[in-house]
């Protein structure tokens, strides 16, 4: 048991003790499964080198998964359930209809992104989504292949920090904060929360190498 709750229990009202078992049970059930663990850098995102070293380090017949969720910046649900008729390919958006807080909302992507899609849906039903892994074995996959790379902070990554790059990657290249809350599908405090990571990129062969991936995401 966590010792900070337990002293906290002591102390709690009959309701508050009740939310603080609660937390407990949930803490138990994600540490069996391996899954709850405290960050040491919860800011962690992979800047553009990371990625093109990570990405090329694995199985060809995994790259495209990692490759639509960092230059959409999908969710995990989001991105496995696109087919290609969600797909606005003159406008270069995705028509997400069940987006996370249950609205419809669209996600951009530049040029390279598209000449990526076309590629991943090319000869597939337009109502047939990719065969995405479980999210799982996504995770896996990045910390195992990051950790051999000797990548600090390796074992903090998941999938949702592949979105969380992507979004400071926008950052890096001058993108509008509302044109991102939109696209990204934020709350406003949500963003403001998320928008502090970006100024490390300063490396102009990496800044290059964010804006052949998406400096024209909005048509700019």
């Amino acid at each position: 048991m966590d010792n900070k709750i337990i002293d906290e229990l002591k102390n709690a009202s009959p309701e508050e003790a009740t939310e603080l078992r609660k937390l407990l049970r949930g803490k138990s059930k994600y540490q069996k499964k391996d899954v709850y663990r405290e960050k040491e850098n919860k800011l962690r995102y992979l800047d553009p080198d990371e990625f093109w070293l990570f990405v090329n380090s694995i199985k060809p017949s995994l790259q495209k998964y990692y490759w639509v969720l960092y230059l959409t910046g999908l969710r995990y649900k989001e991105a496995k359930h696109v087919t290609a008729n969600h797909i606005d390919w003159k406008n270069r958006a995705i028509i997400i209809f069940k987006a996370k807080g249950g609205f419809q909302r669209n996600a951009n992507f530049s040029t390279y992104g598209k000449h990526k899609l076309v590629e991943y849906f090319k000869g597939r039903d337009k109502d047939k989504p990719l065969d995405f892994p479980t999210i799982q074995h996504l995770r896996r996959v990045l910390q195992e292949t990051c950790k051999k790379h000797r990548f600090k902070w390796w074992q903090d990554l998941s999938v949702h920090n592949i979105r969380k790059s992507h979004e400071n990657a926008l950052l890096a290249v001058g993108v509008d904060k509302s044109m991102l809350t939109a696209h990204m599908g934020h709350t406003p405090k949500t963003a403001q929360e998320h928008y502090i990571s970006s100024v490390f990129i300063k490396d102009k062969k990496q800044l290059k190498k964010l804006e052949s991936w998406f400096g024209d995401i909005f048509g700019v």
